[in-house]
C-alpha cells in the first residue's frame, strides 16, 4: 500500500473534497488491503456478516478461492451505505476496486472511485466523481501513474463544460520541491564545517589509537578471508597514486576508473592478525604501510607487472603477494579543470569523484561532506574517489576538499538507493514483493538538474548495465514522449528551460540470483529506470518489484544509479585558520586514515 492514502488525500485535498473523500478512502484501502494480504483458501463460495459499529453491518462476499468479491455496508435502518467491487484488471491492472457510496436513502450514488494497481501493487489509476442526489455529475478528478518513469496526470472535473479538463498535478503535503537555484557558500560556514570535520577526524584517530591491543598469540584457528586492493587503473610509471585494502570483496564493483585485486589472506581468528590493522602492505622498494589506512606509492618504471605484498604484522613470515600489471598505453588524457569538480548527485556508502589537480597521496588530502569527514579509496594526480558515508543525511551537502592552505567546497545533493526487503529467504512456488526506493534526488536544484556525463567513465558504466546505452537518445525520446501525451491531455505547452536542459538518472535492478527467484514480467530479469524531475514530482520514487520463488533460498537483487548530469564546480578559500599543532604538519596527520 505504500505511501498512496496519504498522496491521493492529498491531491483530493487539493480539490476540496477531502471531507466527502474520506469516508469511501477509509472502505476502500480496507478492502484493498484485505485482498492484498487475504491467502489463497480453497473454500466454498460464501457470505460472511460482521459488526461495522453504530448499528451497521458488513457484508463480504467470496468466491471459491477465498478472495473478496463484494463488500457492502448496510446501516442500521438496513439501508445500503457502501458497496465496493473487487476485480482483477487487463494488462497489468490486476487488482481493480471500485466504491460506491450513497445517498441516505440507500439507492442514489453520491460517489463512485474506483482504483487500481499493477501486480506488484503499484498504483495505477484513480477515478472519483461525485453526485448530487438527483444523479448529476457535480465533481470528480481522475489521477494516472506511470509506475516505470513515477510520472503522474491529472484531470479536474469541469462543470460548465461538463467534462475533464487537464490540470497540474497538485504535490502532496509531504513532497518537497528541489530549489530553483543551488544555494551560494559562504567562506564562514566552509571553515566552520571544515573544522568540525577535522575535530572528528581526530577523535576518530584517537579513538583508533587507544583501541586495546593483545599480544600475539598462537592462533586457535585460522580461516582465510578474501580482501580486496582497490588501485586506480591509471597506473603511469613514475606518478603518486593511492588506494585502501578494503574487507567486502565487490564492495566497489563496476567502478571502472578502479580496479579491485582479490587477495585471500589467513586470518586468525584472535589477537591483531584477525584484523587488517595486523598486517601491511608492501611494495618493492617502498616502507610498509598499515593495511587498515590509505596506501600510496610511486608507480615504478618497470618492465613486468608490479608485485605488491600483504604480511602480518606479527609474524612476517606469513605474507601473500599479487601481481598487479601496468598497462603499456598511456592512460587517457583529459584536462584538468582549475577548481576541483565533482559529481551532482552522489550515494550513500558509494563513491564519489573529484576532479582537478591533486598530489596523488591521498594522505595529503582532507575530505569531507559537511561535518562528516570522509574515506578516500583511492587517488591519482588528477581524481579522488570519496566513499559517501551511510551517516549522511539525504539531500543538500557541502563537499569540501583541502590540501595545504586550499580548501575547495561544492554544494552538491546526497542521495539513497536501495530495497525495502533484500536478501530474504524464500521457498519454491512462493512470490513476494520488494520495494525499490530513491530518495534524496528530489533536492536537486534546476540548475544541478542540466544534463552532463561526469565522470567520463559512467557512460562506459551505463552501457555495462544497458549494451548501447545511448543518454541523449534515451532523453530526447522520452522528452517527445511526455510533450506528446500532455499536447493529447490538452495541456497547454511548457516553457521549462529545466525539462528542455534536464539530464536523467539510470537506475538498474539486477537479479543476482537468478536460480533462486525470477523477476516477474522481466525476460531479461533486470528493470531499467530513466528518471527525470518529473518522476521526483511526488518525493522519492518508489516502485514495487514481484519475484517469484523457483527453488528454496535466499534471493538478491542489485540496483545500481548512474547520474547523467553536468558536474559541480568548487569555489575555492585559503584555509588561515588550520589549528597550531597542524600548522607546519602536512595534512594527513589530521585526516582519516
Amino acid at each position: 500500500m505504500g505511501t498512496q492514502p496519504v498522496m491521493v488525500q492529498a491531491i483530493a485535498k487539493e480539490y476540496g473534497l477531502r471531507q466527502h473523500f474520506h469516508i469511501w478512502l477509509c472502505w476502500a484501502f480496507l478492502g484493498w488491503v484485505l485482498v492484498a494480504l487475504m491467502p489463497r483458501l480453497s473454500v466454498a463460495q460464501k457470505t460472511i456478516t460482521k459488526d461495522a459499529g453504530a448499528g451497521a453491518k458488513e457484508k463480504v462476499d467470496y468466491d471459491a478461492r477465498g478472495q473478496i468479491v463484494e463488500s457492502r455496508t448496510i446501516g442500521a435502518d438496513g439501508k445500503l451505505l457502501v458497496k465496493i467491487n473487487y476485480s482483477p484488471g487487463a494488462g497489468f491492472e490486476k487488482e481493480k476496486q471500485t466504491s460506491t457510496s450513497y445517498w441516505p436513502d440507500g439507492k442514489s450514488v453520491q460517489k463512485v472511485a474506483q482504483t487500481t494497481f499493477d501486480e506488484g501493487l503499484n498504483f495505477i489509476s484513480e477515478i472519483v466523481e461525485d453526485y448530487n442526489q438527483s444523479g448529476k455529475h457535480v465533481s470528480g478528478h481522475q489521477l494516472f501513474h506511470d509506475p516505470i518513469t513515477g510520472i503522474y496526470r491529472c484531470f479536474d472535473w469541469n462543470v460548465a463544460q461538463q467534462k475533464y479538463a487537464a490540470i497540474d498535478c497538485p504535490a502532496p503535503e509531504e513532497s518537497h520541491e528541489g530549489p530553483h537555484e543551488v544555494r551560494k557558500i559562504t567562506r564562514e560556514e566552509v571553515m566552520q564545517q571544515l573544522a568540525a570535520a577535522r575535530r572528528a577526524a581526530q577523535a576518530e584517530q584517537k579513538a583508533v589509537r587507544m583501541k586495546p591491543k593483545g599480544p600475539v598469540q598462537a592462533p586457535i584457528t585460522t580461516t582465510n578471508k578474501g580482501v580486496e586492493v582497490i588501485l586506480p587503473v591509471c597506473l603511469r610509471p613514475g606518478q603518486q597514486v593511492s588506494g585502501r585494502v578494503v574487507e567486502d570483496p565487490d564492495r566497489f564493483a563496476g567502478q571502472s576508473e578502479l580496479m579491485a585485486i582479490r587477495v585471500t589472506l589467513p586470518m586468525e581468528s584472535a589477537g591483531d592478525a584477525a584484523q587488517l590493522s595486523g598486517w601491511t602492505f608492501e611494495l618493492k622498494g617502498s616502507e610498509p604501510q598499515p593495511a587498515d589506512g590509505r596506501i600510496s606509492f610511486v608507480v615504478p618504471s618497470v618492465t613486468g607487472p608490479m608485485e605488491f605484498t600483504l604480511r602480518q604484522a606479527g609474524d612476517p613470515s606469513i605474507a601473500v603477494s599479487r601481481k598487479v600489471r601496468i598497462p603499456k598505453t598511456t592512460c587517457q588524457e583529459v584536462q584538468i579543470p582549475k577548481s576541483y569538480e565533482s559529481a551532482t548527485l552522489c550515494f550513500k556508502g558509494e563513491l564519489c569523484v573529484v576532479t582537478g589537480r591533486f598530489s596523488g597521496d591521498s594522505h595529503n588530502t582532507f575530505a569531507a561532506f559537511d561535518s562528516v569527514p570522509v574515506s578516500i579509496v583511492a587517488e591519482t594526480d588528477r581524481a579522488a574517489y570519496l566513499e559517501v558515508p551511510v551517516s549522511m543525511n539525504l539531500g543538500p551537502a557541502m563537499l569540501f576538499v583541502a590540501e595545504g592552505t586550499k580548501v575547495e567546497a561544492m554544494m552538491m545533493v546526497v542521495a539513497e538507493l536501495g530495497f525495502a526487503t533484500n536478501h530474504e529467504a524464500i521457498q519454491a512456488g512462493q512470490d513476494t514483493v520488494t520495494a525499490l526506493r530513491v530518495d534524496g534526488v528530489q533536492e536537486l536544484s534546476d540548475e544541478q538538474w542540466h544534463y552532463g556525463v561526469y565522470p567520463a567513465s559512467n557512460l562506459e558504466k551505463a552501457r555495462a548495465l544497458v549494451p548501447g546505452f545511448n543518454p541523449v537518445k534515451i532523453i530526447e525520446r522520452d522528452r517527445e514522449l511526455r510533450e506528446k501525451q500532455e499536447k493529447q491531455d490538452g495541456l497547454a505547452k511548457k516553457d521549462d528551460e529545466r525539462n528542455k536542459s534536464a539530464g536523467m538518472v539510470l537506475v538498474v535492478v539486477r537479479n543476482a540470483t537468478p536460480d533462486v527467484v525470477s523477476i516477474h514480467g522481466s525476460k531479461r530479469q533486470n528493470f531499467g529506470f530513466h528518471l527525470t524531475p518529473e518522476s521526483f514530482a511526488m518525493g522519492e520514487f518508489k516502485y514495487n518489484i514481484v519475484v517469484d520463488g523457483l527453488k528454496a533460498g535466499t534471493f538478491v537483487l542489485n540496483a545500481t544509479a548512474v547520474p547523467f548530469l553536468a558536474p559541480v564546480k568548487a569555489q575555492e578559500f585559503e584555509d588561515d585558520h588550520l589549528p597550531e599543532h597542524t600548522a607546519n604538519q602536512p595534512v594527513h596527520q589530521v585526516a582519516l586514515r
